[in-house]
């Protein structure tokens, strides 16, 4: 038997053990409902963070400044249709309508220009496009008319021109309308009238030619637009199939992308100027839907911009498209608008 001092005692543990009991039972009730609550906040803050990522990813260009108006002078353009950057942030004009080259400042400040209408050095008869090398050393032109390159310094001094009679064809047959350069400093031209890429040395003699009729790999209809990639990845326009292909500097297919229409990554017929910038993003313009996609190195839409009218930051039937890789920003002859407009 227990005195009552023993039961007291047994009677205090038990009370003590049981208040333990629910104590740690509380305990689990709340850190439980703590959890879980704690999750779900962390949860809403993940998703609100995830959100937060893929709108920084979102890009916007918009209209950052323009200049030019048609005319004669200085700063005026008669069909401006292509351009190129070089190093130093320069832009070139083909001013196509006054026979001439024009030479700005990244901000539009105009430096100088040379050319006029003839068939002799230096003179241009339906100048249609213009590279700089990727030292920003030589500038290179194309005239559909006078069936040639012409090879120019960084001020317009002339150096040497050729022709396309020994690319396999008379020179009156080919129709190169873009050109561009690799790091090596070979000359690579769009040829419309024997749907070939042409590759020369910086001098203008013929090494190679690639390409055939036709909507296959390899194959063009109307390839116009050329550009590289700081890797040497070749990019061009093939238009009358509405698609880009890429290829290596030596003419090895690696990929192809795009389809007739209007919709998200598809191209009109008539897609002229491509472009690279030094992230390996590629531009693209789509003249008669007036507005310029970008993608990545391997046809992925990222964004696109562009609508038609004469506004700031409206196109009329833009022709070519070029990156300042210091800035980012997106240079683009606004053709029918005698204008070049740049975005960021």
């Amino acid at each position: 038997m227990y005195s009552m001092t023993e039961l007291r005692s047994l009677a205090s543990k038990k009370a003590f053990v049981e208040f333990l009991i629910v104590l740690t039972i509380l305990s689990l009730f709340y850190l439980s409902y703590y959890n879980d609550n704690f999750h779900y906040l962390m949860g809403i803050t993940t998703c609100d963070k995830h959100q937060d990522q893929k709108k920084e990813q979102t890009e916007t260009y918009t209209f950052v400044r323009s200049w030019g108006s048609k005319g004669t002078g200085e700063s005026q353009f008669n069909v401006p249709h292509s351009l190129a950057i070089d190093l130093f942030g320069n832009v070139y004009i083909t001013d196509t309508g006054n026979d001439r080259v024009e030479k700005f400042s990244s901000n539009g400040t105009f430096l100088e220009k040379w050319g006029s209408k003839g068939s002799g050095d230096g003179q241009f008869n339906q100048l249609h496009d213009i590279t700089v090398d990727p030292n920003g050393i030589f500038v290179y032109t194309v005239e559909l008319t006078n069936h040639r390159v012409q090879k120019f310094d960084s001020n317009g001094t002339f150096i040497t021109q050729w022709g396309f009679n020994d690319t396999g064809g008379a020179g009156a047959d080919r129709r190169p309308h873009q050109l561009a350069v690799d790091s090596d400093g070979y000359v690579y031209l769009t040829d419309r009238g024997g749907s070939e890429v042409l590759k020369f040395t910086n001098n203008g003699k013929f090494i190679e030619k690639w390409g055939t009729h036709g909507s296959g790999d390899k194959q063009f209809v109307r390839p116009h637009g050329i550009a590289f990639d700081s890797k040497d990845y070749m990019y061009v326009t093939d238009m009358g199939n509405s698609r880009v292909q890429k290829f290596d500097r030596n003419g090895t297919f690696i990929s192809t992308w795009g389809s007739y229409g209007t919709g998200n990554g598809q191209f009109s017929d008539s897609i002229p100027g491509i472009a690279t910038d030094s992230k390996g993003f590629v531009y693209v313009i789509d003249r008669l839907e007036s507005r310029i996609q970008k993608f990545d190195a391997m046809g992925t839409l990222i964004t696109m911009w562009g609508s038609k009218g004469s506004s700031l930051g409206e196109l009329n039937k833009p022709e070519d498209i070029a990156v300042n890789n210091k800035t980012g920003e997106v240079f683009i002859t606004d053709t029918q608008n005698s204008r070049v407009q740049v975005f960021g």
